[in-house]
């Protein structure tokens, strides 16, 4: 009956007695009571398996570390040569420790000017050029709008160095809200655009009409922090150990599942039988043959693991083929208080269904080739 004839254990957790017992609920036969095993055309029995090992780790590292100016570093404990070879106490919990490398601390003078160098941006002046390029923006007050409507009428009068903009009619002939104020060019009054004053151009705000702005970068001073050292004028260097514990989770579930979502979801209640795991960290007997070398490489001591803990867990499936129900397959798995049963539709079933379900497509789709 058995796939696996020489599995006791398997087999003598699942006999096939207890499957059909537990089947007779589905039987259509015999009004639900238990039939006799010539009823299973196939079973397969195996083992699942679930391994967690949660390792207390401890890992070590050097690094060469600078800080600008002067750093203390006296509360650091020290250590002499390799950081491996140095020994801690192990804490109970996770986290960090931060040693000094005996000798390594350093204070070395940067080569700058007390902490400041000369600025990129404006070469040591403090000013650069304006966007401007000296020459002042249009109004925005008055685009597209004349600066002043008289300018250039009276040919006594001082003109302008360009030409002023066409005058504009209608709405647009005074700025939206901003009544005409006296022309700076040429002394009328009520005529002059109120933001430029009729000169068709404003004072650059960046450089205020001279076509050289402070620098930013410096705020005018020529000179500016000095990027090495952060300004400080000095840099310090030590070589810092840290030694770092942690809880590192692995988990292991075997084998790949192969089933429906529907036995998947129903196995979260499965019975799971614990395994005590040897001191030694060797699998334990419990497990099955075929999971034991995936389990013995996921208990396999790490370098950096000082300590463990580890969980193994197994739960017995069977997959049952009756003769007299060729649709449908059964998983059987013990639940918390007896086996528990879910059914699934049969691979031969299945491929009915598609088969079916092609046909009425060819047929629909004649039937619309022939209505065309």
């Amino acid at each position: 009956m058995s796939d696996a004839p020489n599995d006791d254990v398997l087999h003598a957790a699942l006999p096939d007695a207890d499957l059909l017992k537990a089947l007779a609920p589905y039987t259509t036969r015999g009004g639900g009571a238990v039939a006799d095993a010539g009823r299973i055309r196939a079973v397969t029995r195996r083992q699942l398996m679930r391994c967690e090992a949660v390792r207390f780790t401890e890992r070590r590292t050097e690094t060469q570390r600078t800080a600008f100016g002067t750093k203390d570093l006296s509360a650091l404990p020290l250590y002499e040569g390799a950081l491996a070879d140095h020994r801690l106490t192990p804490p109970e919990k996770p986290g960090k420790v931060t040693l000094l490398r005996a000798h390594s601390h350093r204070l070395v003078p940067c080569p700058c000017d007390n902490g400041t160098m000369r600025c990129a941006s404006c070469s040591g002046s403090g000013r650069h050029d304006c966007t401007c390029r000296n020459e002042p923006p249009a109004c925005a007050l008055c685009l597209d709008v004349a600066p002043c409507t008289e300018c250039e009428k009276n040919g006594g009068r001082r003109t302008r160095t360009a030409k002023v903009r066409p005058a504009a009619t209608g709405p647009r002939a005074t700025a939206p809200g901003a009544p005409r104020v006296t022309c700076a060019v040429c002394g009328t009054s009520e005529t002059g655009c109120p933001g430029c004053s009729g000169r068709g151009r404003v004072r650059c705000p960046h450089c205020e009409g001279r076509g050289r702005e402070t620098c930013a970068r410096c705020s005018g001073r020529g000179v500016g922090p000095h990027d090495v050292c952060g300004g400080k004028g000095s840099l310090t260097h030590w070589v810092e150990g840290t030694v770092a514990y942690a809880h590192e989770r692995a988990s292991l579930s075997l084998p790949e599942p192969d089933w429906p979502d529907k036995v998947r979801e129903r196995l979260a209640a499965a019975r799971w039988r614990s395994h005590d795991v040897p001191a030694d960290g060797a699998v334990p007997p419990g497990v099955h043959a075929t999971h034991r070398a995936a389990v013995a490489n996921h208990l396999a001591h790490r370098n950096a693991e000082l300590s463990r803990r580890v969980t193994v867990e197994t739960c017995p499936l069977a997959r049952v083929e009756l003769t007299d129900d060729p649709n449908r397959v059964f998983h059987v798995f013990p639940g918390e208080r007896s086996l528990e049963v879910v059914a699934t539709l049969s691979n031969r079933l299945k491929r009915r269904l598609i088969a079916a379900g092609a046909v009425i497509v060819i047929v629909v789709v004649l039937i619309v080739r022939l209505v065309a």
